[in-house]
């Protein structure tokens, strides 16, 4: 608060005045009795009090900046942070430059840091730190990655489970596959079951056929959506962002594919609707 000096001034007066005032009141008797006391005084000139905040001419300064603080004489106890323990900007520094340096390793170093990420996920207690660490492992496409995103695509933090379910997206093997169905089945999260039906979309099979028909009939418009995009991968083909023709489609229909406004440019530009 930015206060006029005159009315520090006037605030200093006014309140030696009233001290002066209630210890003559109490000295003559007037508000002796046993339910009064000094403070009953205050709060009888809590008022004055009051009216002259208001009257020293009050002005709302900006919010501090914190930037001003002088990092070599204020708060040492933050610059003795990293002496003690490895601060989470600290981490995720480390961990996103990992992430960005992970495809031009060698295979051993790779196999190094995966083995070592996949063991501190299952011991980090603070998801957020446990959720930049899984999103490092996806960068490693070595098997020693596996176990850690195993235990990642079933953690309790649905961010978690969504971001490994995109790393097993990946990984095109038969165990990547199951994992992925068990979740898009089980999991009661729609996001991660939107990215584990995504991720299903990268594969070929019967039975991924299978699973994107089932999305494409669920009730959650999201998962619908997301079939539609598992579709595309799957069969190459597009047909706008209406379920109802994704389904007529899967039945050997050759739907009529109209642009109304609701579409992407994508849809705009299918032949299905420039050539109709």
């Amino acid at each position: 608060m930015d206060v006029d000096p005159l009315g520090l001034v006037l605030l200093h007066f006014s309140l030696n005045c009233i001290k002066i005032v209630s210890f003559d009141l109490i000295g003559r008797g007037r508000y002796r009795d046993n339910h009064m006391h000094h403070g009953l005084l205050w709060s009888r000139f809590s008022f004055v009090i009051i009216a002259l905040l208001c009257a020293t001419g009050c002005q709302q300064l900006a919010p501090f900046n914190w930037n001003s603080i002088n990092p070599t004489t204020s708060y040492p106890e933050w610059q003795n942070d990293d002496k003690y323990m490895t601060t989470w900007n600290d981490k995720h520094r480390d961990l996103s430059n990992l992430r960005e340096n992970a495809a031009g390793m060698s295979h051993n170093e790779q196999a190094l840091h995966a083995t070592a990420l996949s063991s501190q996920i299952k011991q980090e207690q603070v998801p957020v730190v446990r959720r930049e660490m899984v999103r490092a492992l996806v960068a490693f496409p070595v098997v020693e990655a596996e176990p850690g995103l195993e235990f990642a695509i079933t953690d309790e933090d649905a961010d978690i489970r969504v971001i490994a379910c995109q790393g097993w997206g990946k990984r095109q093997t038969d165990h990547a596959f199951k994992l992925l169905l068990e979740t898009w089945r089980s999991d009661t999260e729609v996001d991660v079951r939107v990215a584990a039906i995504q991720a299903i979309g990268n594969f070929n099979g019967e039975q991924v056929y299978t699973e994107l028909v089932k999305a494409l009939s669920d009730r959650d418009p999201a998962v619908q959506f997301a079939g539609i995009q598992g579709f595309r991968k799957f069969s190459g083909e597009d047909w706008g962002e209406d379920p109802e023709t994704w389904i007529a489609w899967t039945k050997g229909e050759r739907p009529e594919v109209i642009y109304d406004g609701k579409e992407n440019i994508a849809d705009m530009l299918n032949p299905a609707n420039l050539f109709r």
